[in-house]
C-alpha cells in the first residue's frame, strides 16, 4: 500500500512536469507577442516540480539507507518520525519502525535463548570446550575451567602455557576417541575421561571436547571387579583346600587312638591302613598340583608382556587363524572370513591378537558342538571411529545373567574350563588401548567385537 501511494505521488508529479513542459512549448511559440513573464513562470514551475520530485526520491533513499545501515549494524534503536506531511512517508516510516521492533524483539529473544543455553552448559557436570579450525574458542563452561585452569581464553593456544599436557591431548585427540587422563585437582587424584567429536557447520568445522570425572565410577567398578575376583578365587581355593583338610583328618585318624592323644601301636597298622593312607596322599598330591596350576595361571594374567607393536593386514591374520583352527573343529562347522576393505591394517602385537582370535574361535566352536550347520564368521571393517574385528557364531549364546562375569578371571561355566581365556583377551586388548565386548542371547548366537584405534 505504501509503495502504491509513493508510485502514484511520483507519477502525479511527473505528469504535472510533462504538462508544464507542454505549456512551455506553447508559450515558446508565442514569444513574439511578449509572453516573457508567462515563460519565466512556466520555467520556474518546471524547476520547482523537478526539485520536489528529486527531493522526495532523495528523502526516501536517505530513509531507506539509514534503515538498512541500522539493520546491518544491528542497531534497533533507530526510529523514524510518524509525523511526516506526506501520507506515503508517514506510512513508510511506520512500517520501518514496525520492522525495527520485530528485529529488536528477535534480537532480545536470541539473546535470551543464548543466555539460557549458556546457563544450561554451565549447569552440567561435564566440562565442555569447542573451537574451530583457527583455534578460536566458542563454548567453555565452568567445569572445563576447573580442569584446564584458564579463566577466559579466546584461542586454543592459551592452554599451552598453563597446562601443556592437557593442551597436547586437546590438540591431538581424534573424533570418536576416548582418553583417560589422571590429574590432581585440589590435591586429589582424579580420573578424567576426555572425548572428542566434530560438528560441521557450512564450511567451518568445530571440534567439541568433553571432560567427565569418572573417578567414583571407576572406584565402584574396580571394587566390584575385586569382589567378583575374590569370590571366584575363594571358590576355587576352597574347592581345593576343603578336600585336603578333610582327607588329612581322615588319614590322621588312621594313626590315632580314640582319645586323639596317643598314636596307634605299630603292630595294629595293617596293610589296609597303609593302602588307604597312600591313596589319600596321592589325592592330596593331585589336588595340590591342581592348586599350583591355578596359581600359575593367575601369575600368567599378572605378568603379561607389553605388546610388540607392528603394522599388519587383518586379512592375513584371519587366513592364518582359519588354517590353524579348521583341523581342530568338527566337520559340521565352517569358518567364513570377510574383510572390507581388503587392505585394512592395524598396529598391534601379531602374536597376542592371534592368541585372542584363536581363543574366541575355540569358544565359538564349543558353543556350536551340537549344531548341524554351525558357522563361525570372522569380520573386519571400519566403524565406531576405529577398526572393528568380530567373531560371530550361531551357537547356543550366553544368558544375560552371566554376560558381565565372563571376563572375570577364572570364571567359567565349562566343566573343564580354566576361566582365563576371555580375561586374558580383555587384558591384551586393554594393553592395545582397545576394547573387547560381547553381544549375545540364548539360542541366538554370540558376537565378540574387538575395537582398535585407527592406524596413523
Amino acid at each position: 500500500m505504501v509503495l502504491n501511494k509513493f508510485f502514484i505521488n511520483v507519477l502525479l508529479r511527473v505528469t504535472i512536469i510533462v504538462l508544464t513542459c507542454v505549456a512551455l512549448g506553447i508559450v515558446l511559440q508565442h514569444l513574439d507577442r511578449g509572453y516573457y513573464f508567462t515563460l519565466a513562470g512556466v520555467i520556474f514551475l518546471i524547476l520547482f516540480q523537478a526539485y520536489m520530485l528529486v527531493n522526495q526520491v532523495n528523502k526516501t533513499n536517505a530513509d531507506l539507507e539509514k534503515f538498512f545501515s541500522a539493520v546491518l549494524d544491528h542497531d534497533t534503536s533507530v526510529r523514524f518520525s510518524g509525523k511526516a506531511m506526506n501520507t506515503s512517508f508517514k506510512k513508510l516510516h511506520n512500517k520501518m519502525n514496525q520492522v525495527n521492533i520485530v528485529i529488536q524483539n528477535a534480537k532480545i529473544e536470541n539473546e535470551r535463548t543464548s543466555n539460557f543455553l549458556q546457563s544450561v552448559v554451565d549447569h552440567v557436570d561435564i566440562g565442555l570446550l569447542s573451537f574451530d579450525m583457527d583455534g578460536t574458542i566458542g563454548i567453555y563452561n565452568r567445569v572445563a575451567k576447573r580442569y584446564l585452569n584458564v579463566q577466559q581464553p579466546w584461542q586454543l593456544s592459551s592452554f599451552k602455557t598453563m597446562n601443556d599436557e592437557m593442551f597436547k591431548i586437546i590438540h591431538t585427540i581424534k573424533p570418536g576417541q576416548e582418553i583417560l587422563h589422571k590429574m590432581n585437582i585440589n590435591n586429589l587424584l582424579q580420573s578424567i575421561l576426555i572425548k572428542a567429536t566434530e560438528l560441521k557447520y557450512e564450511s567451518n568445522v568445530i571440534k567439541l571436547i568433553s571432560f567427565q570425572d569418572i573417578t567414583n565410577e571407576l572406584d565402584k567398578k574396580e571394587l566390584d571387579s575385586w569382589q567378583r575376583l575374590v569370590r571366584v578365587l575363594t571358590h576355587e581355593i576352597m574347592n581345593s583346600i576343603s578336600p585336603i583338610t578333610s582327607l588329612t583328618s581322615v588319614i590322621s585318624g588312621y594313626f590315632k587312638k580314640k582319645d586323639d592323644k596317643n598314636p596307634v601301636p605299630l603292630e595294629k597298622i595293617d596293610h589296609q591302613i597303609v593302602s588307604k593312607t597312600l591313596s589319600g596322599l596321592n589325592t592330596i598330591e593331585e589336588t595340590g598340583k591342581g592348586l599350583l596350576d591355578f596359581v600359575d595361571k593367575y601369575r600368567s594374567l599378572t605378568s603379561l608382556p607389553k605388546p610388540d607393536l607392528s603394522k599388519f593386514h587383518i586379512d592375513n591374520l584371519f587366513r592364518k587363524c582359519k588354517l590353524l583352527m579348521e583341523s581342530n573343529i568338527p566337520n559340521n562347522l565352517k569358518i567364513v572370513v570377510s574383510v572390507y576393505p581388503e587392505d585394512i591394517a592395524i598396529v598391534a602385537d601379531y602374536a597376542q591378537i592371534e592368541q585372542v582370535l584363536i581363543n574366541l574361535i575355540k569358544n565359538a566352536s564349543e558353543a556350536l558342538s551340537n549344531k548341524k550347520n554351525g558357522t563361525i564368521h570372522l569380520k573386519a571393517f571400519y566403524g565406531d571411529g576405529g577398526i572393528l574385528i568380530q567373531v560371530e557364531d550361531n551357537g547356543i549364546g550366553i544368558s544375560n545373567d552371566i554376560t558381565e562375569d565372563i571376563f572375570v578371571p577364572f570364571y567359567t561355566t565349562k566343566e573343564n574350563g580354566s576361566g582365563i581365556g576371555l580375561s586374558l583377551s580383555k587384558q591384551i586388548m586393554q594393553n592395545h588401548d582397545g576394547t573387547i565386548s560381547v553381544n549375545s542371547a540364548p539360542n541366538k548366537g554370540s558376537k565378540f567385537t574387538l575395537k582398535f584405534q585407527l592406524a596413523d
